[in-house]
């Protein structure tokens, strides 16, 4: 039978995942929903972002950071103190830190407790920074492509065609209206799963279908969608675009017309389209999601300053007012906000700009964020230092899969994520307390 509106509305809530999966039993999965709607929400920034300019010491340490990075330090009194430290232990301090003043908004958010910062962290497969025997450095360092596809798919699965958020949904059953992996950026590795479809949409949601305009048109494209063909592949690509097409009628619906001009940036816009999505998500069947969303141009090789300031700017604004959406639709204990990028800068300034890093930092935002502190040691930014990798490429020491495992705990408790993180058998800490 074909798929046709009225029968695609009817059916689309009643039909789980599980409809998709032959053999696979409610028994064996973990239900989620059963604590409560969640939803994890990526943003990621492509490039490569300066996390040694985005995060400061406001501290004495503020001086080995400008002497690390003298023509591209940030002057002390213009960062902005967001009154967190981070861990001391192993010969490390604690460490006062700060924020670039482009991300002037997020202050607030840190000083309720509702952000933290994930310090010096990135690609590891096991443990380096103070090990008799440093574990191997991961494949395919200071590559924007094949980092960017490590952090989507977990430092051991780069051959899996999936990604670590789309394995993870594999285990947890989500009835759904329309699928609960959702991007605003594009197709992405992150999201994919034999399970569900993401849904890819523009940063506003709905997609627009050009000469469409006339009822007549309209109701001849139905028309086409309901007929059977003879040709396996003229069926089958018939099928793929009806359920599009009427998933996109199905979204367009639910968002609505916007009711405000106020104008956007393209991360702000696709984080408000988020926050709307999230406020129906009862509407379309969902005790979970997983949204994707992406901001371009960290790759700051020349002219770093201003680029990275309206960057950053950007960021802050554009989660200020997630943050206050999530407020204004009570979500916010319910959603789980965080930042990947390709990896660091080089701490030496490269003229005007950076070259190609390693570590870097990641903020983590929501009312389930253990806030107050920062998790992880601040390095030590000496050139020739243990946590100098290569000429000022620092050497993370809190994991990428670490970090990617406490969402994943956060988001169903049951999920395996040993399973999930292969390279978590080299590390004595699974998971990092930053959720509760």
């Amino acid at each position: 039978m074909k798929m046709s509106r009225r029968h695609f509305l009817k059916s689309s809530t009643a039909l789980g995942a599980l409809s998709a999966v032959p053999g696979l039993s409610l028994s064996k999965q973990a239900v989620a929903g059963d604590d409560g709607f969640k939803a994890l929400v990526c943003i990621f920034l492509f490039g490569g972002n300066d996390a040694y300019n985005m995060v400061v010491p406001v501290d004495a340490h503020y001086d080995e950071y400008e002497r690390a990075r003298p023509t591209l330090a940030i002057e002390k009194h213009e960062l902005v103190n967001i009154g967190i430290q981070s861990e001391a232990g192993n010969n490390r301090p604690a460490v006062s830190l700060g924020l670039h003043p482009a991300m002037a908004r997020l202050e607030s958010v840190f000083r309720d407790n509702n952000a933290t910062v994930i310090v010096n962290s990135g690609q590891l497969v096991g443990p380096i920074i103070g090990e008799d025997i440093p574990h191997p450095v991961p494949d395919f360092l200071m590559a924007h492509n094949l980092q960017q596809t490590m952090w989507q798919s977990g430092a051991l699965n780069m051959e899996d065609k999936l990604g670590w958020a789309g394995r993870m949904v594999e285990s947890v059953y989500m009835s759904n209206d329309l699928s609960p992996m959702m991007s605003l950026n594009g197709e992405q590795k992150w999201l994919r799963n034999d399970v569900y479809e993401q849904m890819v949409m523009t940063g506003g949601g709905a997609g627009k279908y050009n000469g469409l305009d006339q009822d007549e048109r309209r109701e001849a494209l139905e028309d086409h969608f309901d007929r059977q063909f003879n040709n396996l592949f003229k069926d089958n690509y018939t099928d793929v675009m009806s359920s599009r097409y009427y998933q996109n009628q199905r979204l367009a619906e639910l968002l609505g017309e916007e009711d405000d001009d106020i104008v956007r940036s393209s991360l702000g816009e696709q984080l408000h389209t988020t926050a709307k999505l999230i406020k129906k998500h009862a509407e379309m069947g969902h005790h979970r999601q997983i949204y994707f969303v992406g901001l371009g141009g960290f790759d700051t090789h020349h002219n770093q300053k201003n680029a990275h300031h309206a960057l950053l700017e950007q960021l802050s604004d554009a989660m200020a007012d997630f943050y206050e959406d999530l407020k204004d639709i009570n979500m916010l204990d319910n959603v789980t906000t965080f930042t990947m990028s390709d990896f660091g800068r080089r701490l030496m300034a490269n003229d005007t700009g950076t070259d190609h890093g390693w570590a870097g930092h990641q903020l983590v935002m929501g009312g389930a964020v253990n806030g107050g502190k920062a998790y992880g040691k601040w390095p030590d930014l000496t050139p020739g230092s243990e946590y100098d990798y290569n000429n000022g490429r620092l050497i993370p020491e809190i994991a990428a899969d670490q970090v990617n495992a406490t969402l994943a705990t956060w988001f169903d408790e049951y999920i395996d994520v040993e399973k999930l993180f292969p390279s978590l058998e080299a590390f004595e800490q699974k998971t990092i307390p930053f959720l509760r």
